[in-house]
């Protein structure tokens, strides 16, 4: 175990780093009608889990689907959402230009809000992954923008919904640092500094998985402690690695880190703030890729979502005591699903959750599916079996209001027309093409469910299988279904 007094060994920023920048980028880059641009998926399909496309009353409550473009290239996106109700979505183009875009108005208008430099540049002028993330706890509202460079990672932050924002160039707890995750939460016993959360910020060091956590809003960083995961599997003398899904923080300050771990659904849990960690198997169905995702409600209820190794097809664990136990799992994908990958989940009161994904209704589907490569390729030179030649992948949002219910209902749709599909071929496990390594997905304040999805079939790829051009940002959104919140 690691003292508490090692703690503030390891700081490696301080308040002098920190720059106030007054001046943000402010330029529309695209407009949509209200209600989706052309292209949105349609109606919402209800059923039981595993079971058949439901008519009647559940039908006529299923939500629609909307896709707003953001009209700026995207890779790995993420956003978050203020309590004003204003979407923050992170663009990537080209690992050279990172830009935050902003709509305030459900998708209709997109502008950009980038954190600036005195001098008119961007503050962020690299990244390997980008991130974003709002904090919602009551007096915070902060919104994170927190940018990968392998060294360390650019962070800043906002509180005057993306007006201004502060910069600390030095925002991690040690070198090399990849596909890293920040989030917010409680304190469990650390004083905070002029911020009431805790910031938390993990990455994967090669070998391990590491973490550090800020005290002051993310100015200065402190390593925590022992790492959630330690890379090798002392049972199965195994190399897992360090890669994980993104963290979240229950309402007690406990603090959870997902991944499948030497090929199993894990959960990581800290009691004590980062310092030591406990390892629970969620199931026994097994994972393909180190991608799963964990949300924590109201009451420390917590909800783990992963593709299982056998069908891939996602699959939801939900655990009543704080993730110690875990309930039987259960398929929450829509009757037509044949394959999913990179799933990310949101929760707020007890049973309502949103879960996002990329997903195909034409692939060969399991347990007999080829050996698909996992690739970053956005044209033909990314390899695919023959099989997945005129498959086509769609992003999908799937709610539920009751997942508690021992007979839940949930509500899937693709954001975009399945005309239309947002990739075709291979998408994973693992790296999805344009997409690459992950996807977002948030439940606003009025109690819809946003996601963010990356368009890797446009153009002629349209109208000419099994092409893949361009990686265009796009957000989806479930409008009038049953209230998440």
């Amino acid at each position: 175990m690691v003292r508490r007094s090692r703690e503030l060994l390891l700081i490696v920023a301080v308040i002098a780093a920190a720059t106030l920048l007054s001046g943000t980028t402010r330029q529309t880059v695209a407009r949509a009608d209200s209600v989706g641009q052309p292209g949105s998926g349609g109606k919402a399909v209800a059923y039981f889990p595993g079971g058949p496309a439901l008519k009647g009353k559940y039908a006529r409550k299923a939500p629609d689907a909307r896709l707003f473009r953001i009209g700026l290239n995207a890779a790995e996106p993420t956003l978050g959402i203020t309590e004003k109700g204003n979407v923050f979505y992170t663009a990537l183009q080209g690992n050279t230009v990172i830009d935050v875009v902003k709509t305030s108005n459900n998708g209709k208008t997109w502008e950009k809000v980038s954190p600036q430099l005195p001098n008119g540049q961007n503050a962020h002028r690299l990244s390997v992954d980008p991130f974003i993330h709002v904090d919602e706890a009551e007096g915070a509202n902060r919104i994170f923008n927190i940018d990968l460079t392998l060294a360390c990672a650019y962070l800043s932050f906002s509180d005057d919904e993306g007006k201004s924002w502060v910069t600390n160039p030095l925002a991690c707890g040690q070198p090399v640092n990849d596909h890293q995750a920040l989030f917010t939460g409680p304190p469990v016993h650390s004083p905070t500094v002029d911020y009431p959360s805790i910031v938390y910020y993990c990455w994967n060091d090669v070998v391990t998985t590491s973490c550090s956590k800020s005290l002051d809003g993310g100015i200065t960083w402190a390593r925590t402690g022992a790492p959630p995961y330690p890379g090798a599997d002392p049972a199965q003398a195994e190399e897992c690695g360090g890669l994980t899904g993104h963290g979240a923080v229950g309402p007690d300050g406990s603090v959870y880190i997902p991944r499948g771990y030497c090929g199993q659904p894990y959960i990581s849990i800290s009691r004590d703030e980062g310092l030591t960690w406990t390892r629970v198997q969620v199931a026994e169905t097994g994972i393909p890729d180190h991608e799963s995702a964990v949300a924590v409600d109201s009451d420390n209820n917590v909800y783990y979502v992963w593709m299982d190794n056998k069908m891939r097809l996602p699959y939801l664990a939900i655990s009543r005591d704080r993730g110690e136990t875990w309930g039987k799992p259960i398929p929450i994908g829509p009757p037509a699903l044949k394959e999913g990958n990179l799933p990310s989940i949101d929760v707020t009161t007890p049973g309502k959750v949103a879960v996002a994904y990329m997903g195909s209704e034409n692939s060969p589907g399991g347990p007999n599916w080829p050996d698909t490569p996992s690739c970053s390729a956005i044209s033909l030179e990314c390899p695919y079996p023959e099989e997945y030649e005129k498959v086509t992948w769609n992003g999908y949002i799937t709610m539920s209001a009751n997942a508690l219910a021992k007979r839940p209902v949930f509500y899937t749709s693709t954001v975009n027309d399945k005309k239309d599909p947002l990739i075709r071929t291979s998408c994973g496990p693992g790296r999805c093409r344009a997409l690459y390594d992950f996807l977002d997905v948030q439940i606003a304040p009025d109690g819809t469910p946003w996601a963010s999805f990356v368009d890797g079939c446009i153009g002629i790829c349209a109208v000419e299988p099994p092409r893949n051009t361009g990686a265009d940002g796009l957000a989806g959104r479930l409008v009038g279904g049953p209230p998440l919140r």
